[in-house]
């Protein structure tokens, strides 16, 4: 094994260090700041020992009011520079969710200075930290090469490092112009890269995911819970934990905390019973309807009250109820907390889905559609803060999320004057302006979920069967909802392949837009009479195939995008699009961490199919007409033509006729010098 040259390093590092400028650095055994000194001393050393673990060295960065704590840690050996997963991110925690203080934080240098910055940042008043790994090593011929890497963290996202770049030395950390200016305009932009948050995002459901496939494992082992009632513990559990804070961002219901579940058989003052009193709090803070409220205590409540779970045996030592919200809280709550959860619990869906137990052989069709699909229809849609939105098969309520996302980020750029407009208007939107209808009461609940915990839309969650009983109208009073886009992705064994729900749906809204994602043969024939129906008031837009393994069983799919209250006419052009490469790459492997690779700019992909329909400029050039892309036309009388198909020109052109003149006298001759044509 190479012998470390870690001192040579140091010493390599500190004199440029002490010649960039800033009055505030301090080498491992100095302190540069009393904030993080604390710090320091109140989290594990990146070993995992007791505190007081510090970096090689600190220094402060100032540009006027904005201050960022640079940490630095040094290395010395071939190949030690930084550990990344397969999303070449940072690696901070294991496959156990755990902090890695074995294998990545004290062996990389990058690691342990991201594990550093990321404490500063949790802890402090400073709103970033920069994290330096600086390696070095010398080759065969006694050479020595030194590399630099520096990612930012910040305090909305502490765990999620952001790459900075790659460097020879430290001139970068010049307190001097170019540099000083150059840095901080950096540090802002990194933050906002759009590829860089799209690979984060990956990674979050990928955490998720893990952390829930072995919470579901330990509680089935150790608790025998049966699914159903698994579904309502873990939703309620997470109420609970979860607490409620105001805009000052301080709780207003707290958390509730293992250690206050004591196991107490006091009639109203058990494990059980404590829960459901948090649950209630959080209920109201969230100002649900209180026939909703209602509604979800009395299904909750035989779940952690009316049972055994509540009550531990002479031999155990605490309630199985606490050993199981335990273990929810110190396994989801810390992800809930780090990764901004944008649909937390669609993930939370996906791995439950498995739990669900679903009647006459349906249970293929409770799937969760991916965020970024979700996205997507709702930019083809045209949502914005004025829309109102329904979504007749909820599921965990991914498309409601995604909408309520765009809503609001554009109520927040057109009252970005006026908080009061812009918070009425966000108001309105999360109890007004979404609808869902799902008939499982599990997928019911899990929805519900869903969308108390973005924010609460969850005013107008329906439980119903949309085809059969839902008259159209708001939950909670009798004016019909009036809807202008609609979101789906169906059933598959409906009528139709689901097409059954867009002809429903469309019949009670006037106008707007709707997007449907279903599997294609439902556009090839399976529906052929339903789609008739729909195009004598319904326009299709757009018609956009999708990669075979969108989802884990592998099944053709479309997109269809309609103009609503609008007939569809013989010569209205459609917009056929090949988007089965769409920049990601899947592995659906059973056992992957991580299934999804943004291999080829997806986001840029999305963003131009949306720009072509739209009518806008592109900003990128992946799909050239009449190649991946093409405008036709269908028959409003077919019903099975509503699919991408490559497109072949069969008119032959002027090059054409001479390549076929050429090749038949090239023919010509080669008979005659064989011997072979009588006529010469």
């Amino acid at each position: 094994m190479a012998k470390s040259i870690e001192p040579k390093v140091t010493i390599w590092s500190n004199n440029q260090i002490s010649s960039l400028g800033w009055s505030k650095h301090a080498s491992e055994q100095m302190s540069v700041d009393e904030q993080i000194d604390q710090s320091l001393l109140n989290n594990l050393s990146k070993r995992g020992g007791e505190g007081g673990g510090r970096p090689d060295y600190s220094i402060i960065i100032e540009n006027g009011e904005q201050a960022i704590p640079v940490l630095l840690e040094y290395k010395g050996t071939k190949n030690k520079l930084i550990k990344l997963d397969k999303q070449n991110l940072v690696v901070i925690r294991g496959a156990n969710s755990e902090f890695d203080f074995k294998s990545a934080i004290p062996q990389y240098a990058v690691n342990g200075a991201v594990y550093y910055a990321m404490n500063v940042v949790k802890d402090t008043g400073y709103q970033e930290a920069l994290a330096i790994g600086i390696n070095g090593y010398n080759n065969a011929t006694g050479e020595t090469f030194y590399e630099i890497s520096a990612y930012i963290l910040n305090k909305k996202d502490p765990e999620l490092p952001i790459k900075l770049g790659d460097y020879e030395n430290l001139d970068f950390l010049k307190n001097s112009e170019p540099q000083k200016s150059q840095l901080f305009q950096k540090i802002e932009d990194a933050q906002t890269d759009p590829h860089e948050l799209e690979q984060r995002a990956i990674r979050d459901d990928a955490k998720i995911e893990a952390v829930l496939q072995e919470l579901n494992q330990k509680i089935h082992d150790e608790q025998q819970i049966i699914p159903s009632q698994r579904i309502n513990i873990v939703a309620g559990a997470l109420m609970a934990a979860v607490g409620v804070k105001d805009d000052h961002g301080d709780y207003v219901v707290s958390r509730l905390k293992p250690d206050e579940l004591v196991g107490s058989n006091e009639d109203g003052n058990t494990d059980g019973e404590k829960i459901i009193r948090k649950i209630t709090n959080f209920l109201k803070k969230r100002d649900l309807p209180e026939n909703k409220q209602r509604q979800i205590i009395n299904v909750l409540r035989s779940n952690f009250v009316d049972n055994n779970l509540n009550h531990k045996s002479s031999i155990e030592t605490q309630t199985p109820i606490k050993t199981i919200y335990k273990e929810i809280y110190e396994k989801l709550i810390p992800i809930y907390d780090i990764t901004g959860i944008n649909d937390f619990t669609g993930k939370l869906f996906n791995v439950m889905n498995a739990w669900v137990d679903v009647p006459d052989g349906g249970a293929n069709d409770v799937v969760l559609t991916p965020r970024y699909i979700t996205d997507f229809m709702v930019k083809l849609t045209q949502t914005n803060m004025n829309s109102y939105v329904w979504d007749w098969a909820l599921g965990s309520g991914g498309f409601l999320i995604s909408a309520m996302n765009q809503m609001i980020t554009n109520a927040q750029e057109q009252y970005n004057n006026d908080l009061t407009k812009q918070r009425k208007k966000i108001e309105s939107i999360k109890t007004k302006q979404l609808l869902g209808v799902e008939l499982l009461p599990n997928v019911y609940m899990l929805a519900v979920l869903n969308m108390i915990l973005m924010g609460d839309g969850s005013s107008n969650i329906v439980n119903e069967n949309s085809l059969t009983q839902y008259s159209g109208k708001y939950a909670y009073n009798e004016d019909p909802f009036p809807a202008d886009v609609f979101l789906l992705n169906p059933p598959y064994s409906a009528e139709g392949n689901g097409m059954i729900f867009v002809e429903k749906a469309f019949q009670k809204q006037q106008k707007g837009y709707g997007a449907v994602i279903i599997q294609d043969s439902a556009g090839s024939g399976k529906a052929v009479e339903i789609n008739k129906r729909i195009l004598k008031n319904n326009r299709l837009k757009a018609s956009i195939k999708m990669p075979i393994d969108l989802f884990k069983a592998s099944v053709q799919t479309s997109i269809y995008l309609f103009e609503v209250g609008v007939k569809h006419q013989a010569d209205d052009n459609v917009y056929f699009i090949d988007l089965r490469e769409d920049g990601y790459t899947r592995t659906n492997r059973k056992k992957a961490k991580i299934n999804l690779f943004n291999s080829n700019d997806a986001k840029g992909h999305y963003k131009e199919i949306v720009d072509i329909i739209l009518d806008k400029s592109k900003k990128t050039n992946y799909f050239q007409e009449n190649d991946n892309y093409y405008k036709g036309t269908i028959d409003p009388m077919s019903g099975k033509d509503w699919n991408y198909s490559k497109k072949i020109d069969t008119v032959p052109t002027e090059d054409d006729f001479k390549k076929t003149v050429s090749d038949y006298l090239s023919w010509e001759v080669s008979q005659i010098l064989k011997g072979q044509n009588p006529d010469f």
